[in-house]
């Protein structure tokens, strides 16, 4: 009996052990957590009384809200000019502000340009705002962009336009006013009407406009800013590539007329002034054609060689420069302006075909004047007949030679001109 007792005494003891280490337990995990809680590094008084207020604040705007309805003001006569209405509120702002651009291709012959775009967007949606006192001086919060009406921003006339913006993550700011702005990313591919007369040294001006197409322009004023962070000298010249370097970049608002009043609309603008770095030209087309044209010569009047020789040499540099003016043509627009680089490719053919014709004549020259100089012995026919020979080659090769010359000088001149 005494046994059976001790037993339960034991068990008791070791149930009020366990027991007793159980509350132990939960008490520092209680203690740990609430620490944890109210540590000042992860938690503050003030930090919760503004979740709360700014949940209050939230569910005071969003409660009646309705996002799919705009807030811009429609008791407007479109046909009639902006501001008649006096007692009505002004037109309704839209801002597009760009914060950077980079300038990622240039397709010459479809006459496109493709930039990446960081756009801010700014509006006004009067049912958000409050008063900022009755809510502790909240003046601002972020919501998702689902939750408030949103202008759909369109580009004008361009080919494509890619959103890079994760579509389920989106976010605007709001401030009391009611003063809305959110962040795009976007890459747009727009259509550049290219002047390549100075081909390889030009420089082109490109357009990337936005506009809101659904709205009247008596109803809605389009606007546009440009960061004036991107302007700075180390910025800017990020903004370019490794074969167009961005010289300018403006902003200014266009009204797109025609000859009703309800077609009207505000473009915002942002223009681009590219220059083209020619180096590569210089290098790989330039520079070598001189060097073939230049050789080419020499071995079309070279002495001793035979008349099929010397216009197999000619032959094989017109087929080079051919071939150097297709693939030039594959690189820019077809358009009725012949490039500086193909005008300069063309100069060289021609004075190949004008070697080519030199020989020629020289050969059939000699053929007929050779037998009539030495029909009478003359001192002046003699020179005449010496001069027939290789000293009139000597001197039409170096013609074409200082030709050739100054037809590639021009070019490196104006690639000087160009500012290297």
């Amino acid at each position: 009996m005494h046994s059976i007792d001790f037993v339960r005494h034991l068990i008791n003891s070791f149930s009020v052990f366990y027991l007793a280490m159980f509350f132990v337990l939960i008490t520092v995990i209680l203690e740990f957590t609430s620490a944890f809680y109210y540590d000042p590094v992860y938690y503050v008084p003030k930090y919760k009384d503004f979740l709360d207020v700014q949940s209050k604040l939230a569910k005071k705007l969003f409660d009646d809200y309705d996002p799919t309805l705009s807030p811009v003001y429609t008791w407007t006569d479109i046909e009639r000019p902006i501001g008649y209405d006096k007692e009505g509120p002004n037109r309704w702002n839209y801002t597009v502000f760009l914060y950077y651009l980079k300038l990622v291709e240039v397709q010459e012959p479809e006459e496109k340009v493709s930039v990446v775009m960081e756009l801010m967007e700014y509006w006004t949606d009067a049912r958000l705002s409050w008063n900022a006192s009755h809510y502790k001086n909240t003046t601002t919060f972020y919501a998702r962009q689902e939750r408030v009406w949103s202008p759909t921003l369109t580009a004008f006339g361009v080919n494509d336009i890619l959103d890079f913006r994760d579509q389920d993550n989106r976010l605007v700011c709001i401030d009391q006013s009611g003063f809305v702005w959110n962040y795009l990313s976007v890459r747009i591919s727009a259509n550049c009407q290219m002047d390549v007369s100075r081909f390889p040294f030009d420089t082109q001006i490109c357009q990337i406009r936005f506009c809101l197409p659904i709205f009247y322009r008596v109803q809605v004023e389009v606007l546009n800013e440009i960061y004036k962070g991107i302007m700075d000298e180390n910025i800017f010249k990020t903004m370019g590539n490794s074969e167009w370097k961005l010289i300018n970049l403006t902003n200014r608002v266009e009204v797109l007329r025609y000859n009703d009043n309800m077609g009207n609309m505000d473009l915002a603008i942002f223009e681009i002034t590219i220059r083209r770095n020619p180096l590569y030209y210089i290098y790989m087309i330039v520079f070598p054609s001189f060097i073939i044209n230049f050789v080419s010569i020499v071995g079309v009047f070279l002495n001793g060689a035979d008349k099929m020789s010397r216009l197999n040499v000619g032959l094989t540099n017109i087929m080079t420069m051919t071939f150097i003016l297709g693939v030039m043509a594959d690189k820019i627009p077809r358009t009725g302006n012949i490039p500086l680089l193909g005008i300069y490719i063309i100069i060289n053919l021609v004075i190949m075909l004008i070697a080519i014709a030199i020989v020629t004549a020289i050969t059939e020259l000699r053929r007929w004047a050779t037998p009539k100089l030495r029909m009478k012995k003359t001192a002046l026919r003699a020179q005449m007949e010496i001069f027939l020979g290789p000293p009139l080659e000597y001197t039409c090769a170096i013609i074409l030679e200082l030709m050739t010359c100054a037809n590639f000088l021009v070019m490196v001149g104006l690639w000087f001109d160009d500012g290297l």
